[in-house]
This record gives C-alpha cells, structure tokens and sequence, in this order.
C-alpha cells in the first residue's frame, strides 16, 4: 500500500459515520449549498443594510488605498472616467471587455477599445459581480465580458459596481454567484491596489498589479442582475 493509499483511507475512516448514510451526507451538502439549513455565524459588521451598507463599502474602500467616486447613472459614467483620467493626468483611452453595461455608451473624447489587458495598458475598466462591505472588496467573474487580465494588466483600474450588487459580506457574495447561474473559470476578489512589503518591509503599491483602483458606484443595477 502506498503512502497515498495509507492517508486516503485514515480520512475514510475519520469522515465515515455509520449513524448518517453517505446519501444523507450527500443531501445534506447540497441542501447547504441552497442556502437551506444552519448557518455559521455572520459578524455584525456583515450584516450592513441599505445606505449603511454603502457607507461601509466606500470607508472601507478608502482604508485600502482605493478611491470612490458615485455615479447617478449608467451613461454618466463616460463623463466621470474623463473626470479621473484627468486628474490622473492619463491619457484619454480606455480598455474594457464586452459586458453589456458598457455597450451603446458614448465614451466622448475617450478613445475606447474592447479586448483582452495588453502590457503596459495605461488604464482598465471592468465591472465587479458584487462588491462586498464587509472588506471593501470586489469580486470579479472572469470570461469575455470583463478579462482577467484588464484586471493585473493595467496601471490603473478603474471598476464599475452596481449599488444593488454591493453585498453586507462574504457569505451574501457566495449565495448571489450561486444564484445568478454564472460559472465562471475564476472569481477573483480584489482589496485595493496592488501591494507588497516584501522587500526591506516598506509597503510599495503596484508591486504586482495596478498601481492605483478606482471605483465607480453607479445607482441601480446592472444590466445582468439576477
């Protein structure tokens, strides 16, 4: 018997229980991953409602580096990015993948281009899934609609969120992806700008992705919601 063989079988043996049927474990899972039976505790700071909530998100969006901006709606948020390029003193030019929220809209003098992150892009655009209060943290589903690479690729990313996709916290973010039927390859949950103390234990942003996050929080829902 190998080693493998050896520790394979202490976990059967450890995880079998003769009082609950491997069908009624089975049952038991997927009844869990409904959303159905006990829950773990969620702490309270999980638990934000409505403008509390937002709040939240933006405070907590703003202890990690990121900076926010509120959108009032979907076609103002060309006007808003002119806005930060601006300020960034960065070039009027934007990558973004296909998501229909940035399909139809009139980017101006922005010079817009759909496609994979390429190296050295200057700016990015994507939209998170769901923001979460909790950590002000963005979860982003991979695929066409928004590469992962226009995540990393870019010196600065700027993210779209929905209001109405801003979650309380991490056990919310779960049971939306699962419920939206979306299955995608990575979700990828961003906290801030890229970081790293690694050397000489100063903290550097941009270590190993955009050097600088911006959010837009734009009113409403996505076009996508489920």
């Amino acid at each position: 018997m190998s080693a493998r063989d050896r520790i394979l079988g202490r976990l059967r043996t450890a995880l079998a229980d003769p009082e609950r049927p491997q069908p009624e474990r089975e049952a038991a899972v997927a009844a869990r991953l409904r959303g159905e039976g006990p829950h773990a505790p969620v702490p309270a700071f999980a638990q934000a409602h409505g403008q509390a909530r937002l709040t939240q998100f933006m405070a907590k969006l703003e202890a990690v580096d990121a900076t926010v901006s509120r959108v009032s709606s979907l076609p103002e948020l060309p006007r808003a990015l002119a806005h930060e390029l601006r300020n960034r003193n960065l070039p009027a030019e934007i990558r973004h993948g296909a998501d229909p929220a940035f399909a139809g809209l009139d980017w101006g003098a922005i010079s817009a281009s759909t496609g994979i992150g390429r190296i050295e892009e200057p700016a990015t655009l994507s939209r998170a899934r769901y923001g979460m209060a909790e950590t002000g943290t963005l979860v982003l589903a991979s695929g066409p609609d928004n590469p992962v690479t226009l995540t990393f690729l870019g010196e600065t990313h700027f993210v779209v969120v929905f209001e109405d996709d801003v979650k309380a916290g991490l056990e919310e973010v779960w049971a939306g992806l699962r419920g939206s039927g979306l299955d995608p390859r990575t979700v990828n949950m961003v906290t801030g700008p890229s970081r790293s103390a690694d050397i000489g234990q100063k903290l550097q942003l941009g270590a190993h992705g955009p050097v600088a996050l911006h959010v837009f929080l734009v009113s409403g829902s996505g076009l996508t919601d489920a």
